[in-house]
């Protein structure tokens, strides 16, 4: 009988969890604004004991150990050993001495129950196989007036950093099987109304979500932002079904690169983004 989360865990300890490695310094910088709001509406006390789900390389968790102070802690997890290796590297190299990390699965690792005053995450809760599970345990290593805010990626037609390289896929290639659009990965939460009635099932309170506009600004150029946004999601999902080649790639860059013309500003580029913000109360 195969573990919980196994497939996830395989997955990110793979050559997909070192490329993440590879692209973290332009997947931070993407993702800035995301996380500013994300701890924003955490809103991270001095002296707080937090926990950090699905840390990655630990972005999120040193600029959570920052507001937290020295005083505070936050722990980081992830599935993945590799990520976490350079999620601790990213912490000693910044000085930090309020943050730790610990390779498990939030679905099932033993948390002391009532103990961290918040659970965060910035894209780490959509890859559980079973989210009422996860939800439930989380849960219960939240204090009572603990909080759980994390965010997830609205559906894919609502952002135009997949939307347009997964059209421009379909029309070179052709559209992929019918799949489970709920199935542990990147849209797994993109019914917000959906994911509040997991939350509710757990004895989560004050279960709320929403969804905010929020620009992905990539540290690129357009043509390179359309190689890295074809690689990824989606487009690399339908490349990958239809043995797509080198020539295909180059291909839907093209159109990719025509397209995100659109986004380009005096500033650089600014793609607009709708990502679900979730939060709860603890138990």
């Amino acid at each position: 009988m195969s573990r919980p989360n196994s497939a996830q865990a395989d997955y990110w300890s793979s050559e997909a969890g070192y490329q993440w490695i590879v692209q973290e310094a332009f997947m931070d910088a993407m993702w800035a604004a995301i996380l500013g709001r994300l701890l924003e509406r955490a809103a991270i006390r001095p002296n707080e004991n937090l926990l950090d789900v699905g840390c990655g390389t630990g972005a999120s968790t040193l600029a959570a150990a920052i507001k937290a102070g020295p005083a505070g802690h936050v722990t980081g997890l992830d599935i993945a050993g590799q990520l976490l290796n350079r999620a601790r590297k990213r912490s000693d190299y910044a000085g930090l001495r309020n943050t730790s990390f610990i390779l498990a699965d939030a679905q099932t690792y033993p948390f002391v129950p009532e103990s961290f005053d918040a659970i965060i995450s910035r894209f780490g809760l959509m890859f559980f196989d079973n989210p009422v599970a996860a939800f439930a345990n989380m849960a219960r290593g939240l204090k009572p007036d603990g909080r759980l805010v994390f965010a997830a990626w609205a559906p894919a037609t609502e952002n135009p950093w997949y939307l347009i390289p997964r059209d421009a896929a379909i029309a070179r290639l052709g559209k992929p099987a019918p799949a489970d659009p709920f199935a542990p990965g990147q849209f797994a939460f993109q019914d917000m109304e959906r994911v509040t009635k997991l939350m509710a099932q757990d004895g989560l309170r004050n279960v709320r979500g929403e969804a905010e506009m929020v620009p992905l600004i990539p540290p690129v150029t357009v043509g390179e932002a359309a190689k890295v946004a074809t690689g990824s999601g989606p487009a690399a999902r339908i490349m990958k079904e239809f043995s797509g080649t080198e020539a295909d790639a180059t291909a839907i860059e093209s159109v990719v690169t025509e397209e995100f013309l659109q986004f380009e500003t005096e500033k650089g580029i600014s793609v607009p983004a709708t990502i679900h913000f979730f939060s709860a109360g603890g138990i």
